[in-house]
This record gives structure tokens, C-alpha cells and sequence, in this order.
């Protein structure tokens, strides 16, 4: 796939604004169209649509709409999109060592800077997958949800990547410092969210607690703000049109999912959940 993409570049780059465009359009749809909002769900969100059910219906569309919404996995597979994206990546960044290195370049003339903080953000998530978050036999997502994030991290090195001659910028050093602002509350958000639950969950321990602390003050979902703090820093420093794409894609799926969340929250916990909380941006929504 690298050697076809470095040799068919123009085309790709077509296939992947496509991409983008599609999948943004069907998020926007989303806001009006129940079922497609649904098969995003996951983890807490698909747990109570799932233990709440539908009315019943004889009809032959909605015995299959039925059938499609039950074709879930668990969530610990989102250990998956963060190995397929690190490996493509890892391969992406390398590639770039080696041309300058064989064509006697300085190295860091002709590289993706992208790609490498992405590398550092991958291997983050991927370790973090690992040993911090703490999924429960109730955490499941839709298949088109989980396909969805295997293709995304299939596509983004290649819409990141961007190996133009680099010259220092004060926008540069502005995307690095939102990148490791981003990654920060993200880690902090991520451990906080741990911490809620007991490494051996038991049968009848509370699942959902209300998370406190950080940027919990101010939003339901501050990983979520956090990835699109990081996305927009991978955005600024490329600064064309795929990465924009790629920008509002991911910004579009975690509003849609962070406003889920939010009113869950509302719903389950009631008036123990603090009410200053916005969703996803600190004050805003």
C-alpha cells in the first residue's frame, strides 16, 4: 500500500478527499437520522440503547435494521485502530529517513513532521490501551463504528502525510505546544477515568461514577476536546486541504459522541451531576 500510494500519489490523494467528504456528510446526516447516530455509539452510550430496546415491529425493514444493530464487538478491539495506524505510520516516517539518508539529504529537511508527532500520539494511545483504560464485559461497540475507526487509521498517515521542504515557523511551534497541550489533558482525562473503576470489576459494582478533577470541571468530555485540540495542531502545522478534512471529520465525531455522553450523564446521574459542565468545549457546548 506505501509503494502504491508513493507512485499513484495524485489518485490517492483524490480517494482520500472522497473519503473524507463521504464520512462527513453521513456525520452530518446523523444529527437528524436516528439509525446512523446509533451504529457510532459505543461503550456506555450502546449499553443503554441496547439494555432499553425498541418497540417491537413486524416489518421486513425493520426485522434487518434490527439485525444491523445488533452486530456489535467489544470495545477492548479499539486496541486495534491504534496498531494498524502506529505500524502505517511508523512505516510513513521511516520511508523518510531512508530517502534522505540514500539521496544525502539532511535529515530533517525532507520529512512529515506530522507523522512524527502522530507517531508519539499513536504510541501514546496504544500503551495507554493497554495499561490504563479499563473496559467492562458491557462495553461493546457497532461494527460500523469499529469500521469506521480501522479505516480512519488506515487513512490518516497518508492524509497527514507531508514531506515538503521544512522551514521554521511561528506557526509551527504554536501546533507543537497545542500537540502536547492536547496530549496532556487527554492523558490526565484518560487516568482520571481509570481510577473510577476497580482493576477486578465484580458483578455488582457502580460502572459509572461522576468523573471529577482536571479538565472534568469545566466539560463531560475533555479526552474528546483534547483529540480535537491534537487534530487541529496536525491541521495548522500541514495547513491543506485534506488535513482540514480530516480536522472536521474527527471534530464531527467526537461532538456527536461527546453530546451523547454529556446527556447520558444528565440522564443517569441526575442532580448529582455537576450542572456548570458543558459537553465538550469549555463554555461553549
Amino acid at each position: 500500500m506505501i509503494h502504491f500510494y508513493f507512485k499513484n500519489i495524485d489518485f490517492m490523494k483524490i480517494l482520500f478527499f472522497f473519503y473524507h467528504v463521504i464520512v462527513i456528510f453521513l456525520l452530518l446526516i446523523s444529527f437528524y437520522f436516528k439509525p446512523i447516530s446509533q451504529w457510532a455509539l459505543h461503550g456506555k452510550n450502546l449499553f443503554i440503547k441496547l439494555e432499553k430496546g425498541e418497540n417491537e415491529n413486524k416489518s421486513k425493514i425493520y426485522k434487518l435494521k434490527k439485525k444491523i444493530d445488533n452486530i456489535i464487538i467489544p470495545k477492548v478491539y479499539f486496541l486495534h485502530f491504534y496498531i494498524i495506524g502506529f505500524v502505517i505510520n511508523s512505516i510513513l516516517v521511516f520511508q523518510d529517513f531512508y530517502q534522505n539518508y540514500i539521496n544525502e539529504r539532511r535529515v530533517f529537511d525532507f520529512i512529515s513532521y506530522t507523522n512524527i508527532i502522530f507517531e508519539i500520539h499513536l504510541l501514546r494511545r496504544l500503551l495507554e490501551q493497554l495499561l490504563v483504560v479499563r473496559t467492562t464485559s458491557k462495553s461493546f461497540m457497532h461494527i460500523f463504528s469499529y469500521l469506521l475507526g480501522i479505516s480512519f487509521y488506515m487513512v490518516t498517515p497518508f492524509s497527514l502525510y507531508n514531506s515538503d521542504k521544512n522551514e521554521y515557523s511561528k506557526l509551527n511551534l504554536i501546533s507543537v505546544i497545542l500537540f502536547l497541550f492536547g496530549n496532556l489533558i487527554q492523558f490526565d482525562s484518560h487516568v482520571r477515568l481509570a481510577k473510577l473503576r476497580p482493576k477486578d470489576i465484580r458483578k455488582n459494582d457502580v460502572l459509572y461514577k461522576v468523573p471529577y478533577g482536571g479538565f472534568f470541571y469545566y466539560v463531560s468530555c475533555p479526552h474528546y476536546f483534547a483529540e480535537i485540540l491534537i487534530y487541529l495542531s496536525f491541521f495548522m502545522l500541514n495547513t491543506n486541504f485534506i488535513s482540514l478534512l480530516n480536522f472536521v471529520m474527527v471534530s464531527l465525531i467526537l461532538i456527536v459522541n461527546g453530546l451523547k455522553t454529556h446527556n447520558w450523564y444528565i440522564k443517569i446521574l441526575k442532580d448529582t451531576y455537576p450542572k456548570q459542565r458543558k459537553a465538550i468545549f469549555p463554555f461553549i457546548l
